[in-house]
């Protein structure tokens, strides 16, 4: 388990977790969800309203090939989409390499 900045460009990797960025005052968060249409109580670790990463298509199972790390701005491709991410929202997703 990594962060997702550390893949290098070709590598491959399993979303495991997405943390909230931190430092962003929840903005990073959707504000068109409420707490109480989700509660379910399973994975408690989820929570109800979807990280900005998550919005953008990256969600834990997910996996994605890094295209480009250049320091500042990572390419990724997932699902045959290519996402460019800052590095701040890279060090918030872990991911496991996968062996290709």
């Amino acid at each position: 388990m990594m962060p997702l900045e550390l893949l290098t460009p070709g590598e491959k990797g399993e979303i495991l977790e997405i943390k909230h960025c931190g430092g962003c005052g929840g903005g990073c968060h959707s504000h068109g969800h409420h707490d109480h249409s989700h509660a379910h109580g399973h994975q408690h670790h989820k929570k109800a309203t979807a990280t900005r990463a998550e919005e953008m298509g990256l969600r834990v199972g997910k996996q994605v090939e890094m295209l480009k790390n250049d320091g500042n701005l990572l390419l990724l491709l997932v699902d045959e989409a290519r996402i460019a991410i800052d590095r701040r929202m890279a060090r918030s997703i872990t991911v496991k390499g996968i062996n290709a």
